[in-house]
């Protein structure tokens, strides 16, 4: 079973789901989204969001927690998933199985199992030590 929505779902205080939803829009309100099946919406805006698994375009959100992701870009405090499919992904924490993404920007990244594998382009840990240097225009 799942709910669908024509527009934008915009929260207006916490929200719980006891099916799969569909956004053909966005999501947006930064109150809690807590969905007992899965999400399928074009950008995510929201508090903490807690799912089965989440397909979105971008998600914005104080804390994730889903079985799987799958997403363009991810912005959030804390992640915990089983896998990670994104493009890139900001985050303070990530707890998360397998992770395939082009940029990753985290304080720390732990593991499910030993063997989960981090693919990725950039791997920044220990963001908060991080120096960036601007580079020079000849």
């Amino acid at each position: 079973m799942e709910k669908e929505f024509n527009s934008d779902l915009i929260l207006t205080e916490d929200t719980t789901f006891n099916e799969s939803i569909k956004v053909n829009g966005n999501i947006k309100g930064y109150f809690n989204l807590i969905v007992k099946g899965d999400i399928y919406a074009r950008d995510i805006n929201a508090g903490d969001i807690t799912a089965k698994d989440i397909d979105a375009g971008d998600i914005t959100a104080w804390d994730i927690n889903a079985g799987d992701i799958t997403a363009w870009d991810i912005n959030a405090g804390d992640i915990t998933a089983w896998d990670i499919n994104a493009g890139d992904i900001t985050a303070k924490d990530i707890d998360a199985g397998d992770i395939d993404a082009r940029d990753i920007i985290c304080e720390k990244r732990i593991k499910k199992i030993k063997e989960n594998k981090t693919i990725c382009r950039v791997y920044v840990k220990n963001r908060s030590k991080f120096k960036r240097k601007e580079q020079e225009m000849n």
